[in-house]
């Protein structure tokens, strides 16, 4: 004879966490809770999970808000880019960085511009994304 299992109602455990703020965690809460009592998920863990599935939410949500108040145009591409209207910009160029081709070849490139317009934290980016496909990237920063 086995035991019966006990049913939870957590509807009351996601009133509370509406009253709280964490939206996020209260809409995830039964799939989390399913998916925990399957797998066995000790109860600090599923804690965690549940945590940080409310602050991805609140990440996601910042994110889309800051995008929508910075009025930036959506949808740009290098496809719909008018290289015309910027004749100095030669297209050749902008698809050698677009494709990384220039670190395939191990070529040097200078960026230049005004501070405080983030070219340090896209290349980071870029460079930390190029090193992690076993590509060799250095990037250097100059503060003349």
């Amino acid at each position: 004879m086995t035991a019966a299992r006990p049913t939870l109602d957590i509807d009351t455990t996601r009133d509370r966490l509406m009253a709280l703020g964490c939206m996020h965690a209260a809409e995830q809460l039964d799939q989390m809770l399913t998916e925990a009592v399957r797998q066995e998920i000790p109860a600090h863990n599923f804690l965690d999970r549940l945590l940080q599935a409310e602050l991805s939410g609140r990440e996601g949500r910042r994110v889309k808000t800051s995008l929508k108040l910075s009025n930036l145009p959506v949808g740009q591409t290098l496809e719909n880019f008018d290289f015309a209207f910027q004749p100095a910009i030669e297209r050749s160029r902008i698809d050698t960085l677009a494709t990384c081709a220039w670190v395939r070849n191990g070529e040097t490139v200078l960026v230049q511009g005004p501070p405080g317009v983030g070219k340090t934290h896209r290349w980071w980016d870029l460079g930390s994304a190029r090193s992690n496909r076993a590509s060799r990237c250095s990037i250097f920063a100059s503060t003349n």
